[in-house]
């Protein structure tokens, strides 16, 4: 019990160090990272009131601090992503996966109904936009992206679903082509 509230209270601090509330998503976590590097790396007009104050030294310190941050936060999010695929791949293995000739949408869409994950879930461990997966899905062809967003996209979402990520792919870029004439 202590030692979990010890890596909160750690982890606190790295939130801390980038301006963040604890809990905050780790685009925001980048995006600040980037924010605080790029501003103690050099010495813009904003900060030259200050930079008296501060010392060379110092201003050092700062962006050793900020780097071991954004590295220790990474790394916590890279963890709790693995902790999601394993979670998904056991949900795989405890159900009976349904068999398809071709993985159309609405193949991938009952796939994972019976695996019980939602579409959300799916998003945010991929990063890929819910509209996208829904269109995906629903196979709104006009409605998606270029074609090499789709094949990154069908990629990630057949992983999550512990699918062959090659034949969905090609199962699925085909009906795109026919339609798409």
């Amino acid at each position: 019990m202590c030692k979990n509230n010890n890596n909160n209270n750690e982890y606190e601090k790295y939130y801390r160090i980038l301006e963040l509330k604890p809990g905050t998503s780790f685009l925001e976590v980048k995006s600040a990272y980037l924010h605080l590097k790029k501003l103690y790396s050099s010495k813009p007009l904003v900060m030259e009131p200050i930079m008296d104050e501060i010392s060379e030294k110092m201003r050092l310190k700062i962006l050793d601090q900020l780097e071991e941050a954004y590295v220790k936060l990474k790394e916590f999010f890279t963890a709790k992503d693995q902790k999601k695929i394993k979670t998904a791949k056991e949900r795989v293995a405890r159900h009976s996966v349904p068999e398809f000739e071709v993985f159309s949408g609405n193949a991938l869409r009952l796939t994972r109904e019976v695996l019980g994950i939602n579409l959300k879930e799916i998003a945010l461990y991929s990063g890929i936009p819910l509209s996208h997966l829904k269109n995906i899905e629903l196979e709104r062809f006009d409605l998606l992206p270029p074609i090499g967003y789709i094949k990154a996209f069908l990629k990630k979402y057949a992983e999550y679903l512990s699918l062959d990520s090659q034949r969905v792919i090609n199962d699925y870029l085909k009906r795109f082509d026919k339609k798409s004439k």
